[in-house]
């Protein structure tokens, strides 16, 4: 019976210790002041490099946000024009016409 008593103490201890805090403890007497050599590693920065590869990487987003919108805008028209009958007769006639030229070219190079 006193032995669990004991094992009760000894969780509830340690349960305890873990709640606090305290079981793992950090030595902070071995600590290594690094705020000099940040406030070095900041000074040396080339902030034209930095500004030069920011403004490199902005043309690069907004171009391919332009070219997007483009081709959206491009198969919206693409898809009003190919809704039209007539327009979509008239497209179909004139491919044909070049497929037709393209094998004629492709016949006599043979």
């Amino acid at each position: 019976m006193e032995t669990e008593r004991i094992q009760q103490a000894i969780e509830n201890s340690i349960i305890k210790m873990i709640q606090s805090g305290d079981a793992i403890k950090m030595n902070y007497d071995n600590k290594v002041d690094v705020s000099a050599e940040v406030r070095k590693a900041y000074a040396q920065i080339n902030y034209t490099k930095v500004f030069a590869r920011i403004s490199e990487l902005l043309e690069e987003e907004l171009a391919q946000k332009i070219v997007n919108k483009i081709i959206t805008e491009m198969g919206t028209d693409i898809k009003n024009l190919m809704s039209n009958a007539t327009v979509r007769d008239d497209f179909r006639f004139l491919m044909r016409k070049g497929v037709e030229e393209i094998m004629q070219k492709a016949k006599c190079a043979a």
